[in-house]
């Protein structure tokens, strides 16, 4: 466990939710067996649990915000607890990879950026930002195929121009 204290959120209902996901996340050792029975039987923990899309919607949000104030510690619970109730929304996935790689964690981030790739194959970010922790991880090669990847998804379109531009610069970067 890390021994750097870091401040919870200043907002009390934000401090609240993230210290109650936290600690659920603590007994999730415990539940992986009842996890993967439910995974086998197509349904999903929020549709166990009941909770509804716009319940998930609003907690995503809520993680969302913390991720743009750059409190990735923060969100992280919230990401995965979104991951686990529904770990076929890509959103989430993609940001719990995010709030892994930006806590210098890409081994996991990989994991569910990969995720993200298998739900949504086009999403040009998450090919991106998986590029970016293989070579973290210092698997040039695979870094390499996936920006040249992701390279050719942003091609032409206007809207992924600033991903298309990094991935181009971390390719010039390996050929150096």
């Amino acid at each position: 466990m890390s021994t750097t204290y870091i401040h919870p959120p200043s907002d009390p209902a934000v401090a609240a939710i993230v210290e109650q996901l936290s600690e659920r996340l603590e007994v999730l050792p415990d539940e992986l067996d009842w996890l993967q029975s439910l995974a086998a039987s197509g349904r999903t923990l929020a549709e166990v649990r009941g909770i509804s899309p716009d319940e998930l919607d609003a907690l995503y949000d809520v993680g969302y915000q913390l991720c743009n104030e750059g409190s990735f510690h923060h969100a992280l619970p919230i990401a995965l607890q979104l991951v686990l109730h529904a770990p076929l929304e890509p959103r989430y996935s993609f940001m719990a990879g995010s709030c892994l790689q930006r806590q210098n964690q890409p081994e996991q981030a990989v994991l569910l950026f990969g995720q993200t790739l298998l739900l949504r194959p086009e999403d040009a970010a998450a090919a991106y930002r998986l590029g970016e922790c293989l070579l973290a991880l210092d698997r040039e090669q695979d870094a390499r195929d996936v920006l040249l990847e992701t390279v050719e998804m942003c091609r032409g379109d206007e809207q992924y121009r600033r991903i298309y531009e990094r991935a181009t610069e971390r390719l010039a970067a390996l050929d150096r």
